[in-house]
């Protein structure tokens, strides 16, 4: 017998309630020694179900079209190796770069703060767009006192260099652990991922329409997130990339997927790193190229955003902007760059289960 009404609240008698301690405590046990077992998985399970979720179209063409509806193993495997050839290895590459570039920006920095300490008004000139250091002379002259400053930030910046490249090649192994992982767990995700899928709406204690419509949120803020929102910001990103590299700017791959993560950013996007940029060129003499980042970064990079965003999105996830926003930023800070899908998505779980449970409790009052 069911322990639901038509309402979806739960009523249980006394005597039940009983007999279901024994039961909750040793479920409650093993649910934490679960989550401690599966704890250092979290975040490429977490990684292996968006990809799975973004590849899965892929998945439903080969088993229904090529395969007719047999082979799911095979059709799994297939989309797996799509998944980590054209996604995983991709990123992991543009990681290697990005952590490369940064290695030598940090010891470009490093340098020239190391000899910033001695010469301060010599060196500034290889810092600074040409004719700033004329006009900064003034105080760059009352400089000399913070030599040792200076010198200080220097060596911590050699310490925090050596510690980098260190913490990259630990990264390294931990990646293609994690990439392991990530294969194994989208392989089983495709081929069982409706029965997973299906268990989760069946302990669910929601009645059938507000299952439904719980899933059905969820589906469509994944949607937004995934297609519409990392879609038009990888566009973004390239387009950006691509004035970038135009103009002669050092370090595309950083400042590339500053522009990628920036443009998922509610009321943020890649104005905060086009922008900076054409100043410093416009500033440096380079008045030309700066107004060409200008006019490429206003024309072309933000507006695609109004262009492409809808069509990738179609209705939209029909979630409140502060909500996407909160859960956006909110999540990049929690739990880094997977923040910014789960974070919104938990978010929109959260508001979707409090908004039930005050109409059921509305209902409860008024009946």
């Amino acid at each position: 017998m069911s322990l639901l009404d038509n309402k979806g609240l739960f009523h249980v008698s006394a005597k039940s309630r009983a007999a279901l301690y024994p039961f909750i405590t040793v479920f409650a046990l093993t649910a934490v020694l679960s989550y401690l077992v599966a704890q250092p998985l979290l975040r490429p399970l977490a990684w292996s179900t968006l990809l799975s979720f973004f590849a899965y179209p892929l998945f439903r063409l080969l088993k229904d079209r090529l395969f007719r509806g047999r082979f799911p193993i095979i059709a799994a495997a297939l989309t797996t190796a799509a998944i980590v050839l054209l996604l995983v290895i991709p990123a992991l590459f543009v990681g290697l770069s990005i952590a490369r570039e940064g290695i030598r920006l940090y010891g470009y920095l490093a340098d020239h703060f190391l000899r910033l300490g001695t010469n301060p008004l010599a060196d500034l000139e290889a810092l600074l767009p040409e004719g700033w250091v004329a006009r900064l002379n003034p105080l760059l002259e009352q400089l000399s006192f913070l030599s040792g400053t200076l010198r200080q930030a220097a060596t911590w910046l050699g310490s925090s260099l050596a510690t980098a490249s260190r913490g990259f090649l630990e990264n390294a192994f931990r990646l293609g652990y994690q990439l392991i992982v990530i294969a194994v767990a989208s392989f089983f995700l495709l081929k069982d991922g409706h029965l997973i899928l299906q268990f989760v709406k069946d302990i669910t204690p929601l009645s059938s329409d507000q299952r439904d419509a719980f899933f059905g949120r969820i589906r469509r803020m994944m949607v937004a997130m995934i297609y519409g929102v990392t879609l038009t910001a990888g566009l973004q990103a390239a387009l950006g990339i691509a004035g970038w590299l135009f103009v002669g700017l050092p370090n595309p791959a950083i400042f590339g997927l500053m522009m990628f993560i920036l443009a998922m950013i509610p009321f943020v996007g890649t104005p905060l790193v086009w922008g900076p940029a054409a100043l410093y060129l416009i500033l440096a003499g380079q008045v030309r190229d700066g107004i060409i980042l200008l006019i490429w970064g206003i024309v072309v990079v933000s507006t695609i955003d109004n262009l492409i965003r809808p069509i990738f999105i179609s209705e939209g996830s029909k979630v409140h902007i502060l909500i996407v926003f909160t859960g956006v930023v909110g999540g990049l800070s929690a739990w880094g760059f997977l923040g910014l899908f789960l974070g919104p998505i938990i978010l929109t779980m959260f508001v979707f289960l409090l908004d039930t449970y005050r109409l059921a409790w509305r209902d409860a009052r008024e009946g």
